[in-house]
């Protein structure tokens, strides 16, 4: 009987994806999950988006065994406990309407992050989510850099294709090629558009070109070009927390993260740090357009408003460390205002749901490089001072990749990317041996010798 011939997707009976599939399906959540630019009108169909990035992924499994990173679970779970704690203290503090939307909340967060760790399980679709986000970074900064330089040629402002909607607020204009702007900041005496690319507001974005800038070593994009065009995208942003976050991270790394052994180099190395983290803080409050001070400035109101929510916060700590109806405008806008609002130990759970997986990344096999550790703090240190951690989805996804790409070994890392079509389906349909591995040539095999005649013997 003959047996049946394997496609690219399988068979009726046994259906298997390829890992771009499934990738490329949770890549493609980006702007609809929360804080995507859509994510406020479009959260429902993220999650759904993303559930049908897991189901691929299950699909392949019939092929592929799975190797999931501890690390996680180990954050889906936390983030699940803190999001419960979130839904319970909104019961108690909040009216019906509200509890609702926070427990609305807590299914398409904790829905899309089971899925995430779905599809991370598989070694090459993990690999293929980070690189695709490092992609969709760089893609977007050079979107802004060619929009820089048409301005720097026909003004500022020139070039505008549509408005799309960001966030909750009113309409904001695309420019050419597909840079999504966010209100605007001033910048030498002239109004700037800031770029806010597939995040709800520059901040978002900012965070995650410091995350792809780490995560480019660990998938194994190391050109300069890349690295140049997630800084310009980073500067684009015009985003104060974004750049602060981004410098002290920066330092913390270079100088104060183990590289095994001990010796003096290594010791003078981190004794220099502590001096590059004080004038990396220092850049990041005096640096001009970037810096604290340039904002105080030019955005003196919201400035006034997120502190007046972090004063709120830090009062509770010692006030109602349980939480409870935050006044202040901006109300539950990072974690520190959130111990106002939600409670300090939702504050404590979602620092250790960001820090803890971080830490024991590696898997069995793993090459270590150290990049979800930065990854991590860029994304705590971006809800310590101004994100909320409420329905932020795709900041506890990072996190996930991270660990994720942290948990591949040297030779998946280095590996280079999907082959062609062609050649995917000629090893499913079982003729890729032949062309991979061709025959050996046959070694010829020598004839009997015939014995020499006698001498004076017989001639033919």
């Amino acid at each position: 009987m003959a047996r049946p011939t394997r496609t690219l997707w399988g068979s009726l009976t046994a259906p298997t994806l390829p890992p771009f599939v499934a990738a490329a399906t949770m890549l493609a959540t980006l702007p609809l999950l929360r804080p995507g630019v859509f994510g406020e009108s479009t959260a429902l169909a993220g999650c759904a988006v993303a559930v049908l990035a897991a189901i691929a992924a299950l699909l392949r499994r019939e092929r592929v065994r799975a190797r999931p990173v501890p690390a996680v679970p180990l954050l889906v779970g936390l983030v699940a406990v803190a999001y419960l704690w979130m839904v319970g203290h909104g019961a108690a503090v909040f009216a019906p309407d509200r509890v609702r939307d926070l427990f609305q909340d807590f299914v398409l967060t904790i829905g899309s992050l089971v899925a995430f760790a779905i599809v991370l399980a598989d070694p090459r679709a993990r690999r293929a989510v980070a690189r695709g986000f490092v992609v969709a970074v760089v893609l977007v900064c050079a979107s802004w850099v060619v929009t820089a330089l048409l301005w720097g040629v026909a003004g500022l402002g020139a070039g505008q294709l549509t408005t799309v909607p960001v966030g909750t607020v009113e309409l904001q204009p695309v420019y050419v090629p597909f840079t999504i702007s966010y209100s605007t900041s001033e910048v030498f005496g002239l109004e700037v558009p800031r770029l806010t690319g597939f995040g709800r507001e520059s901040g978002w974005m900012a965070m995650s070109c410091a995350a792809a800038w780490f995560l480019t070593d660990a998938v194994g994009y190391r050109a300069h070009w890349v690295k140049v065009l997630i800084l310009a995208g980073l500067a684009g942003t015009l985003s104060t927390a974004g750049f602060g976050v981004f410098v002290v991270v920066l330092a913390l790394d270079v100088f104060l993260r183990p590289r095994g052994g001990i010796g003096l180099g290594g010791f003078l190395r981190q004794i220099g740090g502590l001096a590059a983290i004080a004038g990396a803080g220092w850049v990041a409050l005096y640096a001009p357009v970037l810096g604290l001070s340039a904002k105080q400035s030019s955005n003196e109101t919201s400035l006034a408003e997120r502190q007046d929510a972090t004063d709120a916060g830090v009062r509770a700590l010692t006030e109602s460390p349980l939480g409870g109806l935050g006044s202040e405008k901006q109300a539950g806008i990072n974690l520190v205002s959130d111990i106002a609002v939600n409670g300090l130990p939702f504050v404590v759970l979602v620092s250790l749901a960001i820090l803890v997986p971080a830490f024991v990344a590696p898997g069995r096999g793993a090459g270590r490089l150290g990049r979800a550790v930065p990854v991590a703090l860029v994304v705590f240190l971006t809800l310590l001072l101004s994100q909320p951690a409420a329905a932020s989805t795709w900041a506890f996804a990072l996190v996930a990749v991270a660990c994720a790409a942290e948990g591949l070994t040297t030779a998946e890392r280095a590996e280079p990317g999907t082959p062609a079509l062609a050649r995917w389906h000629r090893w499913w349909a079982g003729r890729a041996a032949a062309a991979s591995s061709p025959t050996p040539p046959a070694v010829p095999i020598p004839s009997p010798a015939r014995p020499p005649a006698a001498l004076g013997g017989e001639r033919s």
